[in-house]
């Protein structure tokens, strides 16, 4: 993917004049971290809310201000409680060459077999942790949950296949997805299963029947032979 930039210059207006600021289409952004000192700048907010769709929290963008540019990935989005308009954004200064800490957002694809019936999927976790260098953060992760066609299928953060240069720093074993059932449905399943007579039982309750007992008449053997079928039954 190619590079972002966003095109900044230095903040003046401070304080109360914020607000006009941000009406007229300007949002201010702060730039902080080791390397230099703590910017407070300005950027249009059209262009930047489109940069920022596009890097998310996972890839870097360079601040450009002036002859000075700034390699940087998003710390922190504020927006309005209500409107969630955009009002503030701060961008943590970082180096190209070495590693970072970012979580990469996961997105579920597919369906799961297994989640049928007297069964649920259950998404533990939506993103994970990983380090590496700044360019070679994923922007996303696909789980394909359509492998899980078991009643007790799960997937672990471990399972998931990640880029070269990519470390997971999340717990392997934590869960991504579980296939859950549903706890009235196993209850039920078992009450079934505990009062169902078998094939082997209902055999044998027929045979004795019709081994011992000798008909009195072709009326008797009748009802003694709709007997044995309903205890079979």
């Amino acid at each position: 993917m190619e590079e972002a930039i966003v095109e900044a210059e230095n903040r003046v207006a401070l304080g109360k004049k914020v607000g006009a600021l941000r009406r007229s289409g300007i949002t201010p952004i702060h730039v902080y971290g080791k390397g230099g000192e703590s910017l407070s700048l300005q950027a249009d907010t059209y262009n930047l809310i489109k940069t920022l769709g596009i890097v998310g929290h996972t890839s870097p963008l360079t601040v450009r201000v002036g002859n000075d540019e700034h390699f940087v990935m998003v710390e922190g989005i504020q927006r309005h409680p209500v409107t969630e308009r955009l009002l503030h954004v701060d961008l943590l200064r970082i180096s190209r060459t070495e590693k970072v800490h970012a979580s990469v957002p996961l997105h579920f694809q597919g369906e799961s077999l297994g989640a049928r019936g007297g069964a649920h999927l259950s998404e533990d976790l939506h993103e994970i942790e990983v380090e590496a260098l700044p360019s070679e953060i994923p922007h996303d992760l696909i789980v394909d949950i359509s492998v899980m066609d078991s009643p007790d299928s799960v997937i672990r953060a471990g399972d998931l296949s990640l880029p070269a240069g990519v470390t997971l720093v999340t717990d392997p074993d934590s869960f991504i997805a579980r296939v859950i059932q549903r706890r009235g449905a196993t209850a039920a399943t078992s009450a079934e299963e505990a009062t169902a007579p078998s094939g082997e039982e209902i055999a044998v309750s027929t045979n004795t029947v019709s081994d011992t007992t000798e008909p009195e008449s072709a009326e008797g053997s009748s009802e003694e032979a709709e007997v044995s079928t309903e205890e079979a039954d």
